[in-house]
């Protein structure tokens, strides 16, 4: 399997993250949670952009203050 660069050789798994049903467009966490629902996909990304810099500020923090 071709990595990224930087990535270490191994195994990952991707896979989509948006799902589109009846009642709007969502995105699904690592978490195997979804989030949602957003008007369209565009709103998904966007808000999926959102939770992952939140995310990242939080264990950011958790860090620093260690």
């Amino acid at each position: 399997m071709k990595v990224r660069s930087g990535e270490l050789k191994k195994t990952w798994f991707r896979c989509e993250r948006f799902i589109h049903t009846e009642d709007g467009w969502y995105f699904v966490t690592r978490e195997n949670t979804q989030q949602g629902p957003f008007d369209n996909q565009k709103d998904a990304e966007q808000e999926l952009s959102t939770y992952i810099r939140d995310l990242n500020k939080d264990l950011f923090s958790s860090l620093r203050a260690r």
